[in-house]
């Protein structure tokens, strides 16, 4: 079962950034968050960031930050996020802790496989790269917009790998939380 909208997100659980570790409550100190749960070797996870970084000036006009959490180590984020320009604050959550607190489903195979063709066939030709796919890593993704109370304002969970959420959902829910900052 999945967190939704108006539940309260899980706060007090850090993830590791470069320079330390950062609760998601100190994420939402000056105001709203973007959270998005990806995957490295994932291009579909890769096109839902550069959306996110596409609309970063939008984000934080109004005063939200963008907080893309993955999986691998520290060091291998930093190192991927950089080569791909990323520009959000990219996180690190080896043990799932966040992941899991926030319920997210895992994909099955079939679940994976149910993608479109076609929208792979774009995703690639924009720029991401699919990467190897190991054992345990069909985690399922989700973004969530946190309001300064810890409160879920928008949720979307993929319900297959092409399923990006729509940027301007997100940009709409961080408006209405930050009082329309930005707007």
């Amino acid at each position: 079962m999945s967190l939704f909208v108006g539940e309260r997100f899980p706060v007090d659980i850090a993830v590791t950034s470069a320079d330390g570790d950062v609760t998601v409550a100190q994420l939402i100190a000056t105001g709203p968050a973007v959270v998005a749960f990806h995957r490295l070797w994932c291009p579909f996870c890769q096109q839902a960031a550069r959306d996110l970084e596409r609309a970063g000036d939008q984000l934080a006009a109004a005063g939200a930050r963008v907080a893309i959490v993955y999986r691998d180590d520290i060091d291998t984020v930093c190192t991927s996020c950089a080569e791909r320009g990323l520009t959000a604050e990219c996180f690190s959550d080896p043990l799932q802790e966040l992941e899991r607190a926030t319920e997210l489903e895992r994909f099955s195979l079939g679940r994976y496989a149910m993608f479109s063709p076609m929208r792979l066939i774009r995703v690639l030709r924009s720029g991401s790269r699919a990467g190897k796919v190991t054992s345990d890593v069909l985690q399922g993704r989700g973004t969530f917009v946190v309001d300064r109370d810890g409160r879920i304002a928008y949720a979307h969970h993929a319900v297959t790998a092409a399923d990006i959420p729509p940027i301007d959902d997100i940009l709409a829910a961080v408006r209405a939380v930050a009082g329309g900052a930005g707007a």
